[in-house]
């Protein structure tokens, strides 16, 4: 595998947003699916947002842990935390305790670098059955794209007043990303007021130590998003995710049969989406 891109290198490369005391004047923000399988009762579109500095924090110290991820333990190629959890692959040789450790080490890194998450759930059965006939118009059947679309407006509104939010670039896994998205995604560029998003890509998780950051805030939220559709309000998050959710600046939305419900009396109302 080639060398991880660096989050410096692509903010050299990207359009120009400014700079203060050296710093690129930049937002970057990543994020990965889950739940996309046919038989899953939620799809997610999960991940981080933050400026360079944050990014480049936190890529030194994923890259640390990954090159030595508990003692006696061989290198890491990627930390993917559904492998982590199952003991699949390179974990396989894990005990439950060092798995949980391993998590706990990697999580550190999303907080201590300051990071903002974001995460869109969905339930799959309950959007396929009402989002029919005029709502198709407004919404759309593919409920991926408007987990992908809410994430990309939580984006833009965390870098109104961030001090590093001239200009954002926005990374998806290529793995989640289908041509029809691009032509809804791209609306998104036009503005050339401030925030400006100047690019959204689809780039390989093996090559973007942020995109595995974001695969774990994906695969937390598809996690308690399945719990939450079966407990609703009284849902209560597995302990690493709680932790996450008490120390992240983290924002998200989950909507059941309930609320998808309510999104279209409002469309009926006159509402936009």
């Amino acid at each position: 595998m080639n060398a991880p891109v660096s989050i410096r290198d692509l903010a050299g490369g990207a359009l120009p947003s400014g700079k203060r005391e050296g710093q690129f004047l930049m937002l970057r923000a990543y994020f990965d699916d889950s739940g996309t399988h046919a038989s899953s009762p939620v799809i997610v579109v999960g991940g981080l947002v933050g400026s360079v500095a944050d990014w480049e924090r936190f890529e030194d110290a994923w890259g640390k842990k990954l090159a030595a991820p508990l003692p006696g333990k061989p290198r890491l190629k990627m930390f993917h935390l559904s492998a982590c959890k199952a003991g699949d692959g390179e974990f396989e040789g894990y005990s439950i305790a060092e798995r949980d450790a391993v998590t706990h080490d990697f999580r550190q890194i999303i907080i201590e670098s300051s990071l903002i998450g974001v995460a869109a759930a969905i339930e799959r059965k309950a959007w396929a059955e009402l989002v029919v006939g005029p709502y198709l118009t407004k919404l759309g059947a593919d409920d991926l794209l408007q987990c992908i679309c809410y994430c990309i407006e939580e984006t833009i509104r965390i870098a109104g007043p961030h001090p590093d939010g001239d200009s954002i670039a926005i990374y998806f896994d290529r793995g989640m990303w289908l041509p029809h998205m691009k032509e809804t995604t791209d609306r998104y560029t036009f503005n050339l007021g401030r925030p400006r998003v100047v690019s959204i890509s689809a780039v390989k998780v093996a090559d973007f130590y942020p995109l595995q950051g974001a695969d774990t805030v994906a695969t937390e939220s598809y996690w308690y998003g399945q719990r939450w559709l079966e407990d609703g309000a009284s849902t209560k998050a597995r302990a690493h995710f709680e932790d996450y959710l008490a120390n992240v600046r983290a924002t998200g939305v989950i909507l059941g049969r309930a609320e998808i419900e309510g999104l279209l009396l409002h469309l009926d109302a006159g509402g936009g989406p």
